[in-house]
């Protein structure tokens, strides 16, 4: 996606909005939805995790009792509950 396209694309400006790191958000509630790969209580390891969008959703998603952890060699601002 061109840098110009990439203003203009309503699933950025709508992660920006509600406050996730990308718009890969989006993606993993989708797959999540359709699919039932993470609920509350499981464990979610996040290879490759920068910047952070699917962490945030995991997090989320596994709730108090479910613990998430993001790997990356990029560095990543921390994420409360990760």
């Amino acid at each position: 996606m061109k840098l110009i396209d990439a203003r203009k694309d309503h699933f950025r400006k709508l992660a920006r909005e509600e406050g996730y790191r990308s718009r890969a958000t989006y993606k993993l509630r989708e797959l999540n939805n359709a699919y039932r790969i993470i609920g509350p209580g499981f464990y979610v390891l996040d290879l490759g995790c920068a910047p952070g969008g699917w962490t945030q959703v995991a997090v989320k998603l596994a709730g108090n009792k479910g613990k998430v952890m993001g790997i990356d060699t990029s560095y990543v601002e921390d994420i409360l509950g990760a």
